[in-house]
């Protein structure tokens, strides 16, 4: 989580678009609403008149990431897709980018209705282009299928459909979880200090004071809360003088540290400008050789001004602070409306950035020695911490509210 410009490398938008052939959802499949096979419309002509010269009204869409959706959409409507491959029956989520003033209701079904997935609630998000993110949670039997989408009722938007599967650590096993019913100090130490952490930051880090447990429904459980907060305490003083703000920064460095294996999160983020929370892991000889030199992987991290983008990095001698290996990922949404599992998936040969099951970046151990030294092949411990201002996020504003949260449901590590 050290300084850095801008990314080396960007994923604009996580989309593996089916149009013909085969979807397989090996990690996630997303397709896209304009990129239909088959489709029925009850009104005449194509009411947004872009993209596709059928009867379907389709529009540009102004959802993150740009690109285009179907609209106006009524009653009895529907869109077909082929070629959705389910490579191995389990669980999967299927997720849906919809848009409605007033409310509406879709079902998704397979193979023409034999198979019904549910219905999908559609809140009323006050707009045709106030876009949010409905989901359920399906069983499905492996196999290839047609994806359907019909309109139980009329009055809304639909931008894209995602399939993730629930089941993805094939092969590994769980080694350790924390699943935050408490604060194991037996997992994790408070890092306290108002120093700027070699980036210009402009929080207090407390011991302990910032964080706490609280149930929250939408994640199904307790969950652990890092609260950043703007307030003015005289005992706590940073390197520009009596410190603005507080948080919190925890670490598991001399009592959980890993070599290789899968590491995940599921997070849900804070949002306002000047805010940078983080998800990441620093080699456990630290204190020895320094940084870059003891390597740095950032599984997740976020800047308040990129209100629906996360990034993963590596930081090693030779590719560090303002120049790190870096990639980027847009959510689709706002980073502070929903949880999403953010993991790394690290060996010997290189390492790979997940989203929800969806790989965003990779790097090898050659692509890394082209700029510098390998370092990841020792062990590494975990933090996880909600840094403000800095040289990357830059200061909060006027319009940046306080306190800020980053919710943390659970971290697990699998081999």
């Amino acid at each position: 989580m050290n300084n850095k410009k801008s990314a080396t490398q960007q994923f604009l938008k996580a989309a593996l678009i089916a149009c013909a052939g085969i979807a397989s959802v090996a990690h996630a499949v997303v397709y896209q609403a304009e990129n239909y096979n088959a489709f029925s419309d009850t009104t005449p002509g194509n009411s947004g008149g872009v993209f596709r010269g059928d009867a379907v009204d389709i529009e540009a869409t102004t959802d993150s990431g740009g690109g285009y959706n179907v609209g106006w959409i009524v009653q009895g409507e529907w869109l077909a897709f082929n070629g959705l491959n389910i490579p191995t029956t389990g669980s999967y989520t299927v997720r849906m980018r919809v848009a409605s003033p007033n409310g509406a209701t879709a079902s998704v079904d397979l193979n023409a209705g034999s198979i019904q997935l549910g219905n999908f609630v559609i809140p009323a998000t006050g707009g045709w282009q106030n876009w949010t993110t409905v989901s359920r949670t399906v069983n499905l039997n492996a196999g290839t299928y047609n994806l359907g989408v019909f309109a139980q009722t009329s009055d809304w938007n639909f931008n894209w459909i995602e399939i993730i599967p629930n089941t993805t650590n094939p092969g590994r096993t769980l080694v350790w979880s924390d699943e935050f019913n408490s604060i194991n100090t037996a997992n994790w130490t408070f890092e306290t200090g108002g120093g700027g952490w070699g980036n210009n930051e402009l929080q207090y880090y407390t011991n302990g004071q910032n964080a706490f447990i609280q149930n929250d429904a939408q994640a199904g459980g307790n969950v652990l809360v890092i609260e950043a907060r703007k307030n003015n305490p005289s005992n706590y003083g940073c390197w520009y003088g009596t410190c603005t703000y507080t948080s919190t920064r925890m670490v598991s460095r001399d009592k959980k540290t890993f070599k290789y294996g899968r590491i995940e999160a599921r997070l849900k983020l804070p949002q306002t400008q000047g805010i940078w929370p983080a998800f990441w892991m620093l080699g456990s000889n630290l204190g020895s050789v320094g940084w870059p030199q003891s390597g740095e992987i950032d599984i997740m991290e976020h800047v308040g001004f990129e209100p629906t983008t996360t990034h993963g990095a590596l930081h090693g001698p030779g590719y560090s602070g303002n120049t790190p290996i870096m990639g980027t990922h847009n959510l689709g949404e706002y980073v502070n409306v929903s949880y999403h599992v953010y993991a790394v998936e690290w060996d010997t040969n290189g390492i790979r950035w997940f989203r929800d099951n969806i790989q965003f970046y990779s790097v090898t151990r050659a692509q890394v020695q082209n700029y510098g030294t390998w370092v990841f092949d020792q062990p590494f411990f975990l933090l996880l911490n909600v840094a403000v201002g800095g040289s990357w996020p830059g200061s909060p504003d006027a319009g940046s509210v306080f306190p800020q949260r980053m919710y943390v449901d659970y971290v697990r590590v699998y081999q």
